[in-house]
Formats: C-alpha cells, structure tokens, sequence
C-alpha cells in the first residue's frame, strides 16, 4: 500500500490539464493536500471542481511567465498554509506555441517565430526559476522536494525540437545546481520525464492517433503518477539531482535497490 500522505501539501503547476492534472489526482487519492496551479479560467475552475471529488485540493491562478503573477500566487499559498512539502513545475509548452501551429512539420529553427521562441523559453525555463526563487522558501521550512518536468535526453537534441528542446535543457543544468545549492537546506531537486510520446494537449492535434495506427508507442498522461508518488514518499530519501523516467521507473528502482510500495 502506497504511504499516506494526509498533512502532506504540494503545488503544481500546469495543473488544469495532462500530467499535472493527473499527478495531482494521485496525490489526492493518498491523503495530499494539493494546490493546482494555472493560468486562471474556466479551465482551472472545472478542474478544481472535478478534483475536489477525490481529496482536498485548491486552485491558484499563476501565470509561470509573469514575476508579478507568481509573486502573488507565493503570497496566497503563504497565507493558507505555513509550509509547503513539494513544488512540481509542470507547467510548459512546445510546438504548441502561438506563432507556430502552422509550421510545416520539416520546419527549420529559422522559421519560427521570435515571439514563439520567446514564449517557450518564458514558459519552461524563467518560469521554472520564477517559481523555484518565490516557493523554496516555504519549502525551507521543513525540508521538500522540488521537481521539474522534463522531456527525454533525445528530444532535448532532435532535429524539429527547436525552441522546446533547448529550454527543457536549460530547466535540467538549473535542476543540477540547485540540487547542489539547496542539499544543505534539506531540499530535494529532481528532474522526471514519461520517457516518451505522451498523449496531453501539447500534442499536435492527431498525433497520437497516427502514431497509433503507425504501431509506435504512446504513453497516458498518467506516465508520472508512480514517479510523483515515489519522490513524495519517504522511500526517496536522500535523493537528490536524478533525473527519472517514468515509463522506467521500475528499473530505476531495482538498479538502486530501492523499495517502493505502490500506490
């Protein structure tokens, strides 16, 4: 049986949808109190309501890309709450940027646009750090774990990948000097990944269905949930400056001897 994590409370970013959605039901499910993080709308409020069903969870709209709007959103969850546990930075984007949802798919880095560029490096790495600088110091209080989203090793350099690929590097070095940077702090900074193609919404629209009836493998948005789980666990004590693949996980784990009672 997986550990209950009742008086355990976690943020995430990108909450309203795909994996962060998903790897705020698992943490609900154990007992978690969970803040989803978004953009604030219509999409963050169904969610909320959809989530309430399962557990105690929370809503705070955050826009990653704005300093202001993550300040705001740090203010809120210090008011609530008197410490934080874990801060997963989900929240990101892809070929799903305005500006290039009609690029044809042999498109050069040369032909996307420089607000598009702008916009994907905002998302995945300033706003890993925006949201890193304002919530480790609640994550201070008693020790937590800081997670970052990742993509696969391959894709950070695969032809097409430009700007995505480049930006999920840059949140990964990030990921390496702050593990270093907050060990004596007792915090935790680790980097997750599916280990493959995941069927969300950054997905171009159709993708997986071809990648189906082509016989090529597509995760769930539920990829990450074992992942979550483990890093939120006492099980994952002391590690620290891993990068885990979901869809790998079991290997992971057996390559450490490490043992993990699942969810």
């Amino acid at each position: 049986m997986a550990d209950d994590l009742h008086g355990y409370i976690a943020l995430i970013t990108g909450g309203s949808s795909g994996l962060g959605y998903e790897m705020a039901k698992q943490l609900l499910r154990q007992g978690a109190t969970v803040i989803i993080a978004a953009r604030g709308g219509k999409r963050l409020e169904e969610a909320r309501e959809k989530l309430s069903a399962i557990g105690d969870v929370r809503a705070v709209a955050m826009d990653v890309r704005d300093e202001a709007s993550v300040e705001q959103a740090a203010a809120w969850v210090a008011e609530r709450f008197d410490h934080l546990d874990m801060a997963v930075s989900n929240a990101g984007i892809g070929n799903n940027a305005p500006g290039m949802e009609d690029l044809p798919p042999d498109h050069r880095f040369y032909d996307i646009p420089v607000s598009a560029v702008r916009a994907v490096l905002d998302t995945n790495l300033m706003g890993y750090f925006l949201v890193a600088r304002r919530f480790v110091p609640l994550l201070m209080k008693r020790g937590g774990s800081l997670v970052y989203v990742s993509t696969s090793t391959g894709t950070i350099t695969r032809p097409g990948q430009f700007p995505y690929g480049p930006s999920k590097a840059g949140g990964e070095a990030m990921c390496a000097i702050l593990a270093e940077e907050l060990r004596d702090a007792g915090i935790a900074v680790n980097v997750i990944c599916p280990g493959g193609f995941t069927d969300t919404n950054m997905a171009p629209k159709g993708a997986a269905e071809a990648m189906r009836e082509n016989g090529r493998p597509v995760l769930p948005p539920t990829v990450l949930n074992e992942t979550i789980s483990f890093l939120a666990s006492p099980a994952s004590a002391g590690i620290t400056g891993e990068k885990i693949v979901g869809k790998d996980l079991d290997a992971w784990l057996k390559a450490r001897g490490i043992t993990f009672h699942r969810a």
